[in-house]
């Protein structure tokens, strides 16, 4: 059983603020040690070193953080020996800077876990700047600082792998709190939508879309909870809290299922007060089970007593309408899983609920090929035309810092272009006011806190406090960690060039500086622009592939066949994909007018294949639940049938037979067929099921070759 003694207050903290207050411990512990050793310069350069490496101090395994850290140490002491090595000559720290822009930029090959690389080497191109500025360094003190540096990265990676040994049972555990809480806030999207529904009927247009995009954001929680909890898991004893947890995570995704099959035949449910009654029932047991997720969840973050069993629904369902009862039933399967989550956190004796291998196939790539690097070496790659523009914008702004009055601080502008300046016009605007209003707050902190005069001991304190809070908010809030990013860096700055000058003057450059940078940053956006509709047509062909690959999986999940391992790779890549055209689709909402093509399309397109997934999770059901009721000689000719007919459909060869199921412009209720009687056996379900899936994958090829 799981001890019911609650834990301390910081160990409940989330998990990257949890991560955050580790990295700022690490670096007042680090320039305390080094102070003791080296005298205060050394610390100061220690701590920018440390401060730049710990950009990729992330939340993981690990095996994970060692993957992580060691490109991080290598680019930001690189960059500082870049920096080292021109610092007294203007043309070539220009040169370098285009240099660490170009590069560090293209860490975003590798996609998200390339970001924190980037980040390292900007912020070690700025604070080493920072020490420079002023009063270059000869040969000896310039070695002498570079190796303070190195010291600094360094401890500051050997910190970050102990650190994640250390926390390595808690962050499984808050991996699993925030998928409960992620599927729990599903759910209660679904209770809404289901309420809606039944009061007044509108069709899938106007409200799926919100849900589509919920699921399709919940896929990254759990793709998180599996690198924590399945690279782990094969080796964890039996009984351990970590097979636990992985038995707990694996019913927690197929709940997911459930709750999406959740939504079928309700199109088609009449409209008596038996149908709305069970709607109600549908959306309560929803709210429910959300309920009892929110609780062990928190139960779980705190280390206290999980809640008991969930009883049974003893709600009766009509019995005269077909589509209530499958309603009815797929209520109680819901029930079902939940009470098999809850279990698996008590059970002592817990098998893996896969083979080993398997599980350690689902998490995410750590190594650094060239594969996704050569990927993006061609023109139209979003990552190489971002990569130029920052550069041309880190050029101009370089320019720009040494043109201005205030000469004392360039590296303040090119701080700014590089934090706000992202890979797309939406992400650049938010990242542009979030930026403006948390500079100002931190310049106001930090000119309050200099005008004290404080000792340097108490700068180190609020420089570890304000690097916790910038690593730990950098994805939950990022004004809170622009606010703490511009208080680091002018209290950084300071330690490594005192100036004379009032601090609030300091502070009123800083703040034109980002205002200035920031504008640069929007500006340049338009440059090399990679507008959203250029990378609609592959995705969406990588939609279809995936569901295809997703649908022949899950019309063989009863049958034990040579690519089983390969199921959870295809359900990850159909929501991976539907993720990628969210935001697309989202993003596009912000780019110029004359850029925004198949908007409406792509809306068509992300909720007839939820819609797909939505019949194929029914499938699912069937083929796993009631496997024992169905007649293989009957239900195999249809499932051969339809798979044939999915990939004919959704690989766009030819064009699908009969007449489209809808428009590109308008998304109609599902296609009705006649239902099979009330309590029937299962085989007539699955056919009828078989056949709406092959509908649904007719309208989403209809949809998708609209776009393109």
């Amino acid at each position: 059983m799981i001890p019911a003694r609650a834990i301390p207050f910081p160990w409940r903290l989330p998990a990257p603020l949890l991560n955050g207050a580790s990295v700022g411990v690490s670096l007042a512990v680090i320039t305390a040690l080094v102070a003791s050793v080296g005298g205060m310069p050394a610390a100061v350069a220690a701590s920018s070193g440390a401060a730049a490496a710990s950009v990729a101090d992330t939340v993981s395994t690990p095996r994970a953080k060692t993957a992580q850290m060691v490109p991080a140490v290598i680019g930001s002491v690189l960059v500082a020996a870049l920096v080292a090595l021109t610092h007294a000559h203007l043309w070539a720290l220009s040169a370098c800077v285009l240099l660490v822009s170009f590069t560090g930029v293209m860490w975003n090959a590798w996609g998200k876990r390339g970001g924190p690389q980037t980040f390292a080497m900007v912020l070690s191109l700025v604070f080493q700047m920072a020490a420079y500025a002023g009063h270059p360094m000869n040969a000896q003190a310039s070695w002498q600082h570079l190796a303070w540096v190195t010291v600094g990265a360094l401890s500051l990676a050997l910190w970050s792998h102990l650190s994640a040994m250390v926390l390595a049972g808690r962050y499984r555990t808050l991996a699993l709190v925030d998928s409960l809480n992620a599927l729990a806030q599903l759910m209660r999207t679904q209770a809404a939508w289901t309420t809606q529904f039944g009061q007044a009927p509108s069709g899938p247009k106007t409200t799926l879309l919100p849900m589509v995009r919920q699921q399709a954001a919940i896929a990254d929680v759990f793709q998180s909870a599996r690198d924590l909890l399945y690279s782990q898991a094969a080796k964890a004893p039996p009984g351990s809290r970590t097979l636990r947890l992985t038995s707990a995570l694996f019913h927690i995704v197929n709940l997911r299922d459930v709750v999406l099959a959740c939504q079928l035949d309700l199109d088609s449910l009449p409209a008596d007060a038996h149908a709305q009654r069970s709607l109600q029932v549908l959306a309560q047991t929803l709210v429910h089970q959300a309920d009892h997720l929110d609780a062990m969840a928190l139960a779980l973050r705190n280390n206290t007593r999980l809640p008991g069993p969930e009883p049974l629904l003893q709600t009766p369902w009509p019995e005269h309408d077909a589509r209530l009862i499958s309603l009815g039933r797929r209520a109680l399967h819901m029930v079902h899983i939940g009470q098999d989550i809850a279990g698996s956190l008590v059970k002592t004796s817990q098998p893996l609920p896969m083979n080993p291998a398997v599980l350690l196939t689902l998490v995410s790539p750590t190594d650094w090929t060239l594969a996704p690097l050569r990927a993006q070496l061609n023109w139209q790659s979003p990552v190489l035309r971002h990569a130029l523009r920052a550069t041309i914008a880190m050029g101009c702004a370089d320019a720009l810092a040494h043109w201005l009055p205030w000469t004392s601080h360039p590296h303040w502008l090119l701080m700014t272009v590089a934090v706000v300046m992202r890979g797309n016009l939406e992400q650049t605007l938010a990242r542009r006011d979030a930026r403006i209003l948390g500079t100002l707050v931190g310049c106001v902190l930090a000119s309050a806190l200099l005008w004290l005069n404080p000792a340097a001991a108490w700068l180190f304190a609020v420089l570890a406090l304000s690097l916790s809070l910038a690593h730990g908010y950098v994805q939950l809030n990022y004004r809170v960690t622009a606010a703490s990013g511009a208080l680091l860096a002018l209290l950084q700055a300071h330690l490594f060039t005192p100036s004379h000058q009032p601090a609030l003057f300091v502070a009123g450059e800083r703040l034109a500086d980002t205002l200035i940078g920031a504008g640069l940053a929007w500006a340049f956006s338009y440059v090399l622009p990679s507008w959203e509709q250029g990378r609609l047509p592959a995705l969406v062909r990588r939609l279809l592939t995936a569901q295809a690959k997703y649908a022949h999986h899950v019309l063989r999940w009863h049958q034990s066949h040579a690519q089983s391992h390969q199921r959870g790779h295809a359900r990850r890549e159909v929501y991976d994909v539907l993720w990628l055209l969210a935001q697309a689709l989202e993003r596009m909402k912000k780019e110029p007018k004359r850029a925004r093509a198949w908007d409406v399309e792509l809306e068509t397109v992300l909720i007839r294949s939820h819609r797909l997934i939505s019949h194929l999770a029914g499938i699912k059901g069937l083929l796993t639940m009631r496997q024992g009721e169905l007649d293989p000689a009957l239900i195999q000719p249809a499932l051969r049938h339809t798979e044939q007919r999915l990939e004919s459909l959704l690989s766009l060869q030819a064009p699908p037979d009969g007449s489209p199921a809808t428009t590109p412009h308008a998304c109609p209720p599902e296609v009705v067929h006649e239902l099979p009687p009330a309590n029937a056996a299962p085989g007539p379900w699955l056919t009828h099921r078989l056949s709406q899936a092959e509908d649904e994958a007719q309208a989403l090829a209809h949809a998708a070759k609209a776009i393109g």
